[in-house]
């Protein structure tokens, strides 16, 4: 039967897939190099890592305000902003296409 056969053939690749892949990847690990630990070290800089305690309740409620403040203050200048408007005419479905190739806008650049 061609489709069993045809199964089988797949399998059979698939399986060949795993076993090269397995040897590839023995081949590379087996071909790694140690790394010298000073290099390695220098790599890597110690950072002092600060660690600064949580604001407090009023800390954090000024912040909020001074936010609240700063935002109110934008929002005033803040002008509304116009909608996007087309300026053309509405290209109907039956008429040519303005792009120039001669078709039908539907058949054209109207295709959905």
């Amino acid at each position: 039967d061609p489709k069993v056969e045809y199964k089988r053939e797949g399998m059979r690749m698939y399986s060949d897939m795993w076993f090269a892949i397995g040897e590839r990847m023995t081949d590379l690990i087996f071909r790694m190099e140690a790394l010298d630990e000073g290099f390695v070290a220098s790599t890597w800089t110690e950072t002092n890592a600060e660690h600064r305690p949580p604001p407090s309740a009023s800390q954090m409620e000024q912040q909020q305000m001074s936010d609240l403040a700063a935002a109110e203050r934008a929002g005033a200048e803040e002008q509304k902003a116009e909608p996007i408007r087309n300026r053309e005419a509405k290209v109907g479905r039956n008429e040519p296409c303005p792009c120039g190739s001669g078709k039908k806008y539907k058949a054209c650049h109207g295709r959905r």
